[in-house]
């Protein structure tokens, strides 16, 4: 057994694709936690991985999700993702999700907003969404935590010119402590603002690139 540390900036093709090359190197996941994963030897490209986003769902549907999961022999492990919510001691808020999917607890969606999905390489492509539509669709719900992610920086960039108020204590380079605090609090917000922006742009364009496809084959 190995025991790898990774960081993705981009959590769902990002992670897939580094998997799927662990496993093309030998490598089988028995273990996916917050930062680290654990693999065992397995013979090269023995297994196939996918990512999904399921931060969007309810407890209840995930719960059935995965039922479903073991049903068809996948094993599948639980990410966390955390990006745009809202949060009240251990309950968080998800503006994004879907109906009873809005609100988030440590007992129920809160760090399982991903799940990898593993199954031995049968020689066919490994997909969850095979029409051009469910894949749209997976992408848009996928969207929607960056969009919300990027107006509540706006938002709190706006706080902090009209309000004068720091969000974080900073002095930089000898200028007065509140320009200080203010100038790293918005360096802060525009680097969060800039990546929720970036990956919005990025599922934008392969959100485009599948309706082309689709009209093409209309």
């Amino acid at each position: 057994m190995v025991r790898k540390f990774r960081v993705f900036l981009n959590p769902i093709e990002g992670q897939e694709m580094w998997l799927n090359r662990q496993s093309q190197l030998g490598w089988k996941l028995s273990k996916a936690r917050r930062l680290f994963y654990e693999f065992e030897q397995c013979h090269p490209g023995e297994y196939q991985y996918v990512v999904d986003y399921i931060g969007n769902k309810s407890n209840s549907e995930r719960l059935q999700y995965e039922s479903f999961l073991k049903e068809m022999n996948i094993a599948y492990y639980e990410k966390p993702i955390n990006i745009g919510q809202l949060s009240i001691g251990r309950i968080k808020y998800r503006p994004y999700g879907m109906k009873k999917g809005k609100f988030a607890t440590s007992k129920g969606m809160l760090n399982r907003e991903l799940v990898i999905l593993g199954k031995r390489n049968d020689g066919k492509p490994f997909e969850l969404y095979t029409s051009k539509e469910d894949k749209i669709q997976s992408l848009k719900e996928r969207r929607k935590p960056h969009l919300y992610l990027l107006i509540f920086a706006l938002l709190m960039a706006m706080y902090i010119r009209f309000s004068g108020k720091p969000l974080i204590s900073y002095t930089l380079f000898g200028m007065s402590r509140n320009q200080g605090r203010n100038l790293g609090s918005f360096v802060l917000i525009a680097v969060i603002a800039l990546m929720a922006l970036i990956r919005f742009v990025q599922i934008t364009v392969m959100i485009g690139a599948l309706r082309d496809e689709r009209k093409i084959h209309e």
